[in-house]
């Protein structure tokens, strides 16, 4: 699997401007993290309907860093282009150092488009909607209480999900779900 990991991001990419760069910072171990470039030719994005899967996509780039800003992240992508070419969009969530990088890209290539992650942007309506929500907090603090009420029970299979640590929001579907069925 590594090798062919390794091949595939090695190889050599079809370059033009129809590709879509998936961007995040991944495997964060200790003081290092890594930039992922991944990418979708526009020709291979799945049909209305269907999902993107890891197959569908293609490795364009990992750098690890110690530190990483606006800066640093504009660099890697400009890194990045001579794989493919200039994007013609580029997704992404809106984290700081990724945002800042993602908008000089798209400024010195104004061809390229900046796409927020949906899943993150839901997020974060969530969360202006919620953040002031006292029955939300007060239904999140009891969800919490119960994790630790039910640990190491018979009554631990029924335990709400785990919060994230980070983006809380993100997995408050999953919370809503797991108070209906309990209600139920």
């Amino acid at each position: 699997m590594l090798r062919l990991g390794y091949y595939k991001l090695t190889r050599a990419k079809e370059a033009g401007s129809a590709w879509v760069w998936i961007v995040d910072h991944v495997v964060q171990t200790g003081q290092e993290k890594c930039l992922l470039i991944v990418g979708i030719r526009l020709s291979a994005v799945p049909a209305v309907g269907a999902y993107l899967t890891h197959a569908d996509v293609e490795p364009i780039a990992v750098y690890p860093v110690t530190q990483s800003n606006g800066e640093i992240v504009y660099q890697q992508l400009e890194e990045a282009r001579k794989q493919t070419g200039v994007p013609r969009e580029i997704l992404s969530d809106q984290g700081s150092d990724l945002l800042k990088g993602i908008t000089q890209f798209c400024q010195a290539h104004p061809e390229t488009s900046f796409i927020y992650d949906v899943k993150h942007k839901v997020a974060a309506v969530l969360k202006r909607e919620l953040g002031a929500d006292a029955a939300w907090h007060e239904f999140a603090r009891l969800a919490g209480q119960t994790t630790q009420r039910v640990q190491q029970t018979a009554l631990a299979a029924v335990a709400p999900p785990r919060p994230r640590r980070k983006a809380r929001y993100m997995n408050a579907g999953e919370l809503v779900t797991w108070g209906v069925r309990m209600v139920k």
